[in-house]
């Protein structure tokens, strides 16, 4: 149908109709002229109506079943092309963000990887990546995206790798304020988890980091590499049992729906132990 309306003859039909209603109508007020043209419109209707048809009935029922099918072929071949274009446009975004950390830290080794569980049944949101022993992967090596620390290995076998999150009490990293260098340790909370929220613990009493504040890793203990954005603080607050004080850290990065990875598998100073200003160490 679609060709139909492509014929030359039958764009004119179209435009022969529009004028014999026109006709018709001035047609009725009896005018000889209007009336002598009426007839010569009908006439070439006629002779336009009979090419549209021979356009149309010159080919068999094969021909155009034949070609319906070539058209559908090419419907499904453009569809899975626009298919393969959004996925190398996703994985050239991805290369791009790993690309960026690399330029950026050019003493990382980095293995990039996807999700491919999670665990529903924890609730610190831990999940399983497509990157094992095999590929360089060790246990203890942090797990970061382009926006932060995610987390780190906490088992691995030949393909696959366990990563515990930043949410995790499990997880004990050294950390400190980038503005007033107010150091303590980040570890989960289950009491903010599902908010997206780790901790910034063991802070000293007179620290004035406050609300926005940027919270980095210390590098401090030799497990994570210094400066890696962990979150932003949100509250100040006091623990209820021994007054001490500690912030609450939101990361920048949805740890809950992260689906790509990359692990540190090498770093400057990785392994070394070290004490901060305020002399905390990182404990794990």
């Amino acid at each position: 149908m679609k060709e139909f309306f492509s014929y030359k003859s039958v764009k004119i039909l179209i435009a022969t109709l529009s004028a014999v209603v026109v006709a018709a109508i001035l047609g009725a007020t009896g005018n000889p002229w209007i009336s002598s043209g009426f007839n010569a419109l009908t006439k070439g209707l006629s002779q336009v109506t009979a090419a549209a048809s021979d356009a149309v009935g010159s080919k068999t029922y094969d021909e155009l079943k034949a070609e319906n099918e070539k058209l559908s072929k090419e419907a499904a071949d453009l569809r899975a092309q626009l298919v393969d274009y959004y996925d190398l446009k996703d994985e050239n975004a991805r290369l791009w963000k790993y690309y960026k950390i690399k330029k950026e830290h050019s003493d990382y080794e980095i293995m990039p990887a996807s999700v491919i569980r999670r665990d529903t049944g924890e609730e610190f949101h831990s999940f399983t990546i497509d990157a094992g022993t095999a590929m360089g992967v060790s246990e203890q090596d942090p797990v970061i995206t382009s926006n932060g620390l995610i987390g780190f290995i906490s088992s691995a076998n030949a393909a696959s790798a366990k990563v515990t999150t930043v949410l995790s009490p499990d997880l004990k990293a050294g950390a400190l304020c980038k503005r007033t260098k107010d150091a303590g340790v980040i570890s989960g909370n289950i009491v903010y988890t599902d908010k997206n929220m780790t901790t910034l613990t063991k802070i000293d009493a007179n620290a004035t980091l406050k609300k926005g504040d940027l919270i980095v890793t210390s590098g401090i203990g030799g497990v994570y590499p210094s400066d890696l954005i962990i979150g932003r603080v949100d509250t100040i607050k006091y623990d209820e049992y021994d007054a001490t004080k500690y912030a609450v850290v939101e990361s920048f990065e949805n740890i809950k729906r992260v689906t790509d990875v990359v692990v540190l598998t090498d770093f400057k100073n990785k392994g070394e132990v070290g004490i901060n200003k305020g002399n905390t160490r990182e404990n794990r």
